[in-house]
């Protein structure tokens, strides 16, 4: 039921969005509209990120943006430009992104692509393993009390698209030519799905190599055997590790397109301003 809404809400999503570039009277309603569907669809997946992934970071960041959505519909409904501007980016991010989750024909052939590249560093490395599935990566040794071994799924979060959408999505807040755009779009989609590729194979041996298992007794999972080295190798080094890595291509943007900081700033001024308003009337 909640698979259903999710997609539901994403369909609205992207609809509004697009719908968002066209000018007109009813252009701040599609705006309130498309942000409320994306954050309901996130909502939608809190249950999958915190039982079946053991994710912290990300339903963390779910529940932050209920405040920013208020703030934002506020703007919106006043016309402000900033937040269009803000509105217009997330739009095309969605765009770039919307269709991968959608469609899952191109969702799993975007999945594909890096199960191919793992498997190919594996079998340059000579790492032992098999697969459980066409995206199932399994480890050769049998897990204790189990008739399988370790067992890693690559699915759409793994392959870097939610970063690289958001990303060009930034690079739209500001007005550049469209061969500087082109550029910095290759800026980010490549570092990102490279590194991606190395970072699912980081997870895949750590965690069938149990190189991690701190804190085991505490950080479990009702359904993954290990998931303590699972655990700290994906939620924690590699997130961490992601972060600093937008960071970089982030500074690296702004050094060969510096209107963007004058556009973020500006958006960044009015979510500080209003939340500070928001915190003073507690």
């Amino acid at each position: 039921m909640l698979e259903v809404l999710k997609v539901i809400c994403f369909v609205t999503a992207l609809i509004c969005f697009v719908l968002f570039f066209v000018p007109g009277r009813f252009q701040k309603y599609l705006g309130i509209a498309a942000w409320s569907a994306l954050v309901a669809g996130f909502l939608c997946m809190l249950p999958e990120l915190m039982f079946h992934e053991g994710n912290v970071f990300y339903p963390v960041l779910i529940i932050l943006c209920l405040p920013l959505l208020y703030i934002t519909i506020r703007r919106l409904l006043a016309e402000n430009e900033p937040v269009k501007n803000f509105t217009r980016g997330a739009g095309v991010a969605a765009i770039i992104y919307a269709p991968f989750a959608i469609f899952e024909p191109l969702g799993n052939w975007l999945i594909g692509t890096v199960v191919y590249w793992v498997q190919q560093f594996f079998h340059l490395i000579d790492y032992p393993f098999k697969m459980a599935a066409w995206n199932m990566f399994e480890s050769l040794w049998l897990i204790p009390g189990f008739d399988h071994g370790y067992r890693d799924v690559i699915v759409l979060g793994c392959t870097g698209i939610t970063a690289i959408a958001i990303l060009i999505g930034v690079i739209f807040l500001t007005q550049t030519s469209w061969k500087k755009k082109l550029g910095l779009i290759l800026l980010v989609a490549v570092p990102i799905y490279v590194v991606n590729i190395f970072r699912n194979v980081f997870v895949i041996m750590a965690y069938f190599g149990q190189w991690f298992p701190w804190l085991e007794n505490i950080v479990t999972h009702p359904t993954i055997p290990g998931f303590a080295s699972y655990f700290w190798s994906h939620n924690v080094m590699c997130e961490g590790g992601a972060f600093l890595l937008i960071i970089l291509i982030a500074f690296l943007m702004f050094k060969f397109a510096p209107g963007l900081i004058s556009s973020i700033r500006d958006i960044v001024d009015v979510y500080v301003t209003d939340v500070k308003a928001l915190v003073r009337k507690r």
